[in-house]
């Protein structure tokens, strides 16, 4: 039974859509969680298709698999960024290509696309970084320009609209999105594809789902009949897939969070507001720019910690400091993907493909929590925030 403590996080129909499947079992007469789960994703995002997948990770590696990433293909990726964005186009047996980021935006920096641009290139990874949204016009723009792919990376931005008002995942040919324990909605673990073309969708479907022939663009039971398909005789796949499946229990937990969606992101907001307000006008502590006409959902809230001289302050004590006030602990940014030691150990990405922008501001971020449950909780953070600043003058 869900309890008190985790009510505002479970508070839905989550309980309601579990019990159900433990009632009438794993048959459904109408359409299946993951069913309902897609059409509302689709919905919600303006998009044509969404695949329910098991993770974001494995959203990616079929997203470049099925856009016929190969050896030799490049891929485009902000270096500021996890390292799955990286790995998985490895798996898809490409090469990343490490590109800077925008120093105030902290997101893909356009104008490095530009020039890394070569007949290699073959798609853009658009990751949008702690609920703040990529210049998607200027992005598609260079990607049809150029006769590339471009994927969306939208694990951080539920719902998160740019300053055109246009929404993360219905831009881009390709869209990943994640329901793992942090973001804004969660089934524990999972994640969904969307897009708006067909073929695409189709080939996604199949090669998540093991390569069953009968699969097609839009989830669907697509029965054959018993006899044709207890034949010895009957071929199932037409295509090497992965076991990348969602399962329902996920998808009925999933769709519960879906359905309220919009709870979950103004509590985000509201936390994150709170303490931009304490932090308006500090040239010490500087959150991610976002346009007044854009829509963040703030995923976590991003500051550059920039100290020098008198009032330079190291971003373990400031982070200490914070959490002795009371403050939830302040995560660092993923190191850059080429850092990283998996990707040195096999020699992953394009050769002397610096990001000094990234490199830089990789060590300056402090990325505060945004999940708080309750006023109060937002309360604590607000003035843990307040007294660290007046601890180290950073005013």
């Amino acid at each position: 039974m869900i309890t008190k403590k985790n009510f505002w996080r479970f508070s839905g129909n989550e309980e309601k859509y579990v019990n159900e499947i433990f009632k009438k079992g794993l048959k459904f007469k109408n359409k299946s969680y993951s069913e309902r789960l897609e059409n509302r994703f689709s919905k919600l995002h303006d998009v044509k298709y969404s695949i329910c997948i098991n993770s974001c990770t494995s959203a990616l590696h079929i997203a470049f698999l099925a856009i016929g990433i190969k050896k030799g293909d490049e891929v485009l990726v902000p270096s500021l960024t996890p390292v799955m964005c990286g790995t998985t186009i490895h798996l898809a047996g490409g090469t990343p290509v490490y590109t800077d980021v925008n120093y105030e935006t902290f997101l893909i920096d356009e104008n490095d696309i530009k020039k890394k641009i070569t007949k290699k290139t073959k798609a853009v990874l658009a990751v949008h970084m702690y609920g703040g949204v990529c210049n998607l016009k200027k992005l598609k723009k260079i990607c049809k320009d150029n006769n590339l792919f471009l994927i969306e990376d939208c694990a951080e931005s539920m719902i998160a609209r740019d300053e055109n008002n246009l929404i993360t995942g219905s831009v881009g040919d390709i869209g990943c999105w994640s329901f793992q324990a942090a973001k804004h909605l969660t089934c524990g673990d999972g994640g969904i594809l969307t897009t708006n073309n067909a073929t695409l969708a189709k080939k996604m479907r199949k090669l998540s789902n093991l390569g069953f022939k009968v699969l097609e663009a839009k989830s669907s039971k697509n029965l054959i009949d018993k006899d044709v398909r207890q034949n010895p005789n009957y071929q199932r796949f037409d295509e090497i897939g992965f076991n990348y499946r969602m399962n329902e229990f996920s998808a009925a937990i999933a769709l519960a969070q879906c359905e309220r969606v919009n709870f979950f992101v103004k509590n985000r907001r509201r936390s994150a507001n709170s303490l931009i307000k304490i932090l308006k006008n500090n040239e010490h502590l500087i959150p991610q720019k976002i346009s007044n006409k854009a829509y963040s959902t703030y995923y976590t809230l991003a500051v550059r910690l920039v100290t020098t001289g008198k009032k330079k302050v190291s971003w373990y004590n400031f982070r200490k400091k914070f959490m002795k006030f009371g403050g939830d602990g302040i995560y660092a940014a993923s190191k850059l993907i080429q850092q990283e030691r998996a990707i040195k150990k096999y020699n992953i990405g394009r050769k002397s493909n610096e990001t000094p922008v990234a490199k830089k501001l990789q060590k300056e971020l402090l990325l505060f929590t945004t999940n708080q449950g309750s006023q109060k909780e937002i309360n604590i953070q607000t003035q843990a925030l307040k007294k660290t600043i007046n601890f180290f003058k950073l005013y």
